[in-house]
């Protein structure tokens, strides 16, 4: 998948809940990555709004993300279907003081396991 093509994607994912379809079984690691490429994207977007970031370490959080995104089966359409349902997910079960508490103590470890040393 090209960079900028990803980048583009997990942007509109983030802003879009996209058309309705059935939800997609993702399991074990592929599934931490996941949650962890989706943290990352919402945690550095909402940073990034409120000016906590500069431009180029969200673009660089979202880059990260697109990484670990390849940890991830299935075509791009399907990683970006996936990706909305975790930001669905996320969004319904977690404040956004609860999702910044849970990416603080995680990610340490998403990086030490989804993204190149």
């Amino acid at each position: 998948m090209q960079l900028n093509k990803l980048l583009g994607l997990a942007a509109l994912a983030l802003c879009l809940g996209g058309p309705a379809r059935a939800d997609l079984v993702i399991e074990g690691r592929a599934a931490q990555a996941l949650h962890c490429s989706a943290m990352l994207a919402m945690v550095s977007n909402v940073m990034a709004d409120a000016g906590l970031i500069s431009p180029r370490a969200a673009k660089s959080a979202l880059i990260g993300s697109a990484v670990m995104l390849n940890y991830v089966p299935g075509s791009d359409d399907q990683k970006m279907q996936a990706m909305r349902q975790r930001f669905q997910r996320i969004m319904a079960s977690r404040t956004p003081t609860d999702l910044f508490k849970e990416y603080t103590s995680t990610a340490r470890w998403c990086n030490a396991h989804f993204l190149p040393k």
